[in-house]
């Protein structure tokens, strides 16, 4: 770590990571002096959005990568060129042009370079490897007049890719040599999803058969497949990994393996030079994903800017959209290691669109989750999964029955995650952290982006920013707050009226029956009241079931809520006729007396709810819960005593 007051720091590489690294020195150190080199012939761009480029579908303006501004950081230069040579000794670089660049914090962060397999034909024209803008390009242009393409490679790359160059009439094929596509994120069963959504697109799926040798003596004519077959072709894709680029660190001395050997400071056996990234290599391991690397950039940061930071590894986890399909992966989820507590839940639905979501589990804690197709509890289960804390029995029993783990706390809705849950994983930005920026003032979603980097990266996590955004604008939307809180006070004001008035005298003469005992006292009106009420409490119940499991067939969510609060009312109404204040005894004075707190609890649960929306958002989220919970609890005794209640009465 630099003693210097301002030390000349140089960052090799404008990838996501190198950018990263950048941005968060400038947070902990505005007037710091940065060189930033990149040596590709273009401003710095999103690697990992390239596969979006390919397919049309992300212009190059959105593939940018937005740098420092020369008004608020002087002290910030950005160079595009080649970095040949590391001096250690002088504390020096040399660039392409032969100029020597100084420095005092040296941070690599060169990334990783396409693994180009040992077979023949690799250097034939019309073989491409895909990492770089300049290979999307290509590629890109290559499409017009190709009409055989072969994809080697069945991973996430190799998916993405066969997507995009799926155009101009040109015939795809990939060839995948494990047993499944994405064998390293998913099983068999999840897998088995994401290849036929790509036959129904039109490409050829082969696996468990890798390329011998690619065919052709001028130009790519075809390929010869490990089981002899010829597939012809007139361009090949190569998707077969990537390996760290460690060159210029290895001849400059520095200690490398598979990648740069780096300490938990990011920090090599060299002082002052720092390496972070899909390049480094921290406690043997490398990482093949952007996520890490922005971590490790933050980590890095803190120590140079001279503070406490230590990294000890990350949670590798994808959660991309594959085909237009959702891929969650988090964990041990393929190859699993035999455990003798260890097991897995499944869940699956063959509907219109097709479901998967696995949860490997061990001494009760997650240990791996995979998924195919929406998952609303992602972050929730990836929080779980960092949190190492014990999955309750009924979560797993509610993910068996229902594929939900959190079935009453609407894991759809952002408003009620918890303020730790990590929102936006490429940049490990918090719920907290969103929140305090959206009261600050960033109400919109790019305003949230600018002012935080989430939903930068990836933008997998950009419809949670404007659902947060939304929540902030307008909590839950409810313009029904003064009718519901009317509503639910009307219905308190009838229950009391149950409960603390006297029940009517009995009557000495038919001329002295009240009107109220005239309804009570007949048969008639005693079956009409009576079966209004068991009719509208099923109905409360399916309507209770709206949020729980996201029911968006029953409307709009403010507009079920209100006719919920109505329902209660209209129960409180008619018990009043049923009974004629009379409580009962033995199962009906219990089943009247469980009725009237359902309707109290309700009515409570519905007046926080709308004075709490309108006049303390996110403030009173955790009353709202706990009555919430409570009227679920008190509901569940009532079909049980409404059950015996209307056995009792006619049959007994």
């Amino acid at each position: 770590m630099t003693t210097l007051d301002s030390p000349q720091i140089v960052v090799i590489g404008s990838g996501p990571v190198g950018v990263q690294l950048v941005q968060e020195i400038y947070q902990r150190r505005p007037d710091a002096h940065i060189k930033l080199f990149g040596d590709e012939p273009h401003a710095p761009y999103n690697r990992v959005q390239l596969s979006s480029y390919l397919a049309g579908t992300f212009s190059s303006e959105k593939l940018a990568l937005p740098l420092p501004a020369a008004d608020t950081y002087p002290n910030f230069q950005y160079h595009c060129t080649h970095i040949e040579k590391v001096d250690i000794e002088r504390k020096t670089l040399q660039d392409a042009q032969k100029t020597f660049h100084p420095y005092d914090v040296l941070i690599l962060a060169t990334g990783s370079k396409p693994h180009v397999p040992s077979i023949p034909g690799t250097d034939l024209p019309g073989v491409y490897c895909f990492r770089s803008r300049k290979d999307a390009d290509a590629l890109f242009a290559r499409t017009v007049r190709s009409r055989q393409t072969v994809v080697i490679g069945g991973g996430l790359l190799g998916i993405e890719a066969a997507k995009g160059l799926l155009r101009h009439h040109t015939q795809v094929t990939l060839i995948q040599q494990a047993p499944h596509l994405m064998n390293r994120q998913l099983d068999a069963a999840g897998a088995s999803i994401l290849k036929t959504t790509l036959e129904e697109l039109g490409i050829q799926v082969i696996l468990q058969s890798g390329v011998r040798e690619i065919l052709g003596d001028t130009s790519v004519e075809g390929v010869r497949t490990r089981d002899g077959d010829i597939i012809e072709c007139d361009t090949v894709l190569l998707c077969t990994g990537v390996q760290p680029n460690v060159q210029l660190a290895r001849e400059a001395g520095i200690r490398v393996n598979r990648g740069i050997v780096v300490d938990d400071h990011l920090e090599t056996a060299r002082p002052n030079i720092f390496a972070v990234g899909e390049c480094s290599e921290h406690r043997g391991v490398t990482y093949g994903l952007v996520q890490p690397g922005l971590e490790q950039a933050a980590v890095a940061a803190e120590h140079i800017c001279g503070n406490q930071a230590q990294y000890t590894g990350s949670h590798t986890g994808t959660r991309l959209k594959v085909l237009g399909q959702s891929v969650f992966s988090i964990g041990e989820v393929v190859d699993l290691v035999n455990r003798p507590r260890q097991h897995q839940l499944i869940f699956k639905r063959n509907r219109q669109e097709p479901l998967y979501r696995q949860l490997v589990i061990d001494k009760g804690k997650l240990v791996g989750a995979s998924g195919v197709g929406p998952w609303p509890e992602q972050e929730r289960v990836h929080e779980q999964f960092n949190s190492d804390r014990t999955l309750s029995l009924f979560s797993q029993l509610s993910f068996i029955i229902s594929g939900k783990l959190w079935p009453f706390s609407g894991s759809g809705q952002i408003d009620t995650w918890p303020a730790t849950t990590i929102v936006c994983q490429c940049k490990s930005i918090n719920k907290e952290r969103l929140v305090k920026e959206i009261h600050s003032g960033a109400s919109s979603l790019p305003q949230l982006q600018q002012c935080t980097g989430a939903g930068t990266v990836c933008g997998g996590c950009q419809p949670l920013l404007a659902q947060l955004c939304g929540t902030k604008a307008s909590p839950e939307g409810n313009s029904y707050w003064f009718p519901s809180i009317v509503l639910c006070a009307l219905t308190m004001l009838i229950a009391a009226t149950v409960i603390f008035l006297p029940e009517i005298s009995q009557p000495v003469s038919v001329q002295e029956v009240h009107w109220l005992q005239q309804i009570t006292l007949d048969k008639y009106w005693k079956q009409v009241t009576g079966f209004s009420l068991l009719g509208l409490a099923l109905i409360g119940m399916l309507m209770s079931l709206r949020k729980r499991l996201d029911w968006s067939w029953m409307g709009k969510f403010t507009n079920w809520r209100l006719a919920h609060i109505v329902l209660g009312t209209l129960c409180a109404t008619i018990l009043i006729l049923h009974t004629g204040l009379d409580m009962g005894e033995n199962l009906n004075q219990l089943l009247l007396i469980n009725f009237l707190l359902v309707l109290a609890i309700g009515a409570t649960a519905g007046s926080l709810s709308s004075i709490g929306q309108k006049f303390l958002p996110g403030n009173s989220t955790a009353a709202r819960r706990l009555v919430n919970w409570v009227h679920i609890v008190s509901t569940w005794p009532l079909p049980a005593l409404l059950f015996s209640h209307v056995l009792s009465v006619y049959y007994f």
